[in-house]
């Protein structure tokens, strides 16, 4: 178990202070990935409420708000997430029994057409033939078959090797091009987000839903203005699913290659990716309430501090009604990330 508190005290406004319809930016960089803050946000979330002094909701509240979270994840899959979130006292499989959390996988089948499998179906990739079935490269041997193995319910396969229910997990599919491809995945996104608003028994109030959109451009990358999906198409498209949640964070990549040289006036060799990544993620920042930036230590590495945290108000700062933005203030911090999962979070020179 980690040595620190799950949620240390100078990272609790922060993650706690999440008013409604509102954007959370959370930009990193290779050597500083922001996994551990994206946790913080899912424990302050989806954590019981103690009977310790203080409380953490996503407004701030008391914490007797019914709060749910749906995880969108473009670069992790499900055992990474559960694992790690294990680590902090969180059981993200029982969580989703419960209907309290729910996982997209974004990576693993993205670019999988099931169609494309099927006779005569164009194949995806020009020139490639599809394998359907492995080669017989050998003749059984005398080793019997195995056995069937119990199966847990967060692990379970579907009979139907084409659907997108893998126990737990909603796995999205890219199909298409352009602003119809990116509306089917808001369409599937807003159907688990719509399946936990859905009150439950006992619910006394409509559930607040926390969505977590990790790393989006990914998907950014690997369609690009040729196929139809540029920076104004994918900042659309996460303003179309922050309507059907309480709250939504972004976590982007803002590595200096893809920020630092697009945005340059004198800099004529942009690459379409730079280019197009950095209007997605400085037009995220105009438009969020807080910016949250993680970056390596100026001086390199150290035994003690894994890297430098950031806290900005956004763009879209002072548009809620007054109060509504949480009780936070500007200023950044220095953070270490340990073995076992534990984070301490201090000032500069504590």
């Amino acid at each position: 178990m980690p040595t620190q508190p799950p949620l240390p005290p100078l990272l609790a406004p922060y993650v706690s202070s999440l008013p409604q319809s509102s954007l959370t930016v959370l930009s990193s960089v290779l050597g500083a990935t922001g996994n551990w803050l994206v946790l913080r946000y899912l424990y302050a979330a989806l954590s019981a409420p103690s009977n310790s002094e203080t409380t953490f909701g996503l407004n701030g509240s008391d914490g007797a708000k019914n709060r749910k979270v749906v995880l969108v994840s473009f670069t992790r899959g499900w055992e990474f997430w559960r694992s790690e979130a294990k680590r902090l006292g969180l059981d993200l499989a029982r969580l989703t029994d419960k209907r309290q959390f729910a996982f997209v996988d974004g990576l693993s089948e993205l670019f999988y057409t099931p169609a494309a499998s099927a006779p005569g179906a164009p194949s995806p990739f020009p020139g490639a033939t599809p394998r359907t079935v492995l080669p017989v490269r050998s003749q059984p041997g005398p080793v019997p078959a195995r056995g069937p193995q119990p199966v847990s319910r967060s692990n379970n396969v579907n009979a139907n090797p084409t659907s997108k229910e893998i126990g737990p997990v909603k796995r999205l599919h890219l199909s298409g091009s352009g602003v119809g491809a990116l509306d089917a995945l808001e369409r599937e996104i807003a159907a688990v987000v719509k399946q936990l608003k859905t009150p439950t028994p006992g619910d006394v109030e409509e559930p607040e839903v926390l969505l977590v959109v990790d790393q989006p451009d990914l998907l950014l990358a690997a369609t690009g203005p040729s196929k139809g999906i540029g920076a104004t198409e994918m900042s659309e498209w996460v303003m179309g699913l922050q309507q059907n949640t309480h709250a939504t964070i972004l976590t982007l990549a803002a590595d200096s290659p893809l920020i630092h040289n697009a945005s340059m006036s004198a800099q004529q060799t942009a690459t379409p990716l730079e280019s197009e990544h950095a209007a997605f993620a400085i037009e995220s920042a105009h438009r969020a309430q807080m910016v949250m930036q993680l970056r390596n230590l100026e001086t390199g590495a150290a035994r003690d501090v894994s890297g430098v945290l950031r806290v900005s108000k956004g763009g879209a700062w002072g548009q809620n009604d007054t109060g509504a933005e949480g009780n936070w203030e500007e200023r950044e911090v220095l953070y270490f990330v340990q073995r076992d999962g534990g984070v301490s979070v201090f000032g500069r020179g504590e």
